[in-house]
């Protein structure tokens, strides 16, 4: 869902990951003002026809939609109609295998998820964004290239982080929040 940027991003993912030939197409409701594709890949439909479609068939679906609000709204939505939500990790990621990540998240290149550290669903992690340790980050948060979330810290859900900003060991980040570019929240700190 989604044929903008980030549904590129995504797409791109996949590519890397060798798994082209499983993507259907793309669903997003500016598709009359798109191109019949992208990269190669269809432009479906509106967001109505992906639902008529979860009736009929099983798919697996990312919900590329960059607005975190707007994600997970949809996500919710197509959850309930009995979507599933693939987890995209470019193959130059390090997830630890004791990381547990949400499903329907995209993790770009270079990103890196350390041992025990939690990811909701349908987050995305930025190139070379860091994950460290026990850290735990909600369900639709934006993690934006080159971001560290230090150990034990919390993002809450659908916060975004601005790129090449830091969210110190232990500090907290409420739901919704946002940490502009190269902002540093500090140890221990809200």
């Amino acid at each position: 869902m989604g044929a903008g940027g980030y549904g590129r991003l995504a797409l791109d993912v996949l590519i890397a990951s060798g798994l082209e030939a499983w993507v259907i197409g793309f669903y997003d409701d500016a598709h009359a003002v798109l191109p019949g594709n992208v990269r190669g890949i269809p432009v479906l439909g509106d967001v109505g026809m992906l639902k008529s479609m979860l009736s009929v068939e099983p798919v697996y679906v990312i919900v590329a939609i960059t607005d975190n609000n707007v994600r997970l709204r949809l996500a919710n939505s197509i959850r309930a109609l009995g979507a599933q939500f693939f987890t995209a990790v470019h193959p130059a990621t390090y997830m630890s295998l004791e990381a547990v990540v949400g499903d329907g998240s995209v993790l770009a290149a270079n990103a890196v998820v350390h041992p025990d550290a939690a990811l909701g669903s349908h987050c995305y992690i930025g190139p070379g964004a860091v994950v460290d340790r026990d850290a735990v980050v909600g369900a639709g948060a934006w993690i934006s290239s080159g971001v560290v979330v230090g150990p034990g810290a919390r993002v809450g859900a659908r916060a975004v982080l601005g790129a090449n900003s830091t969210v110190g060991r232990r500090a907290v980040v409420g739901e919704g929040a946002r940490v502009e570019a190269l902002a540093s929240v500090e140890e221990g700190r809200r």
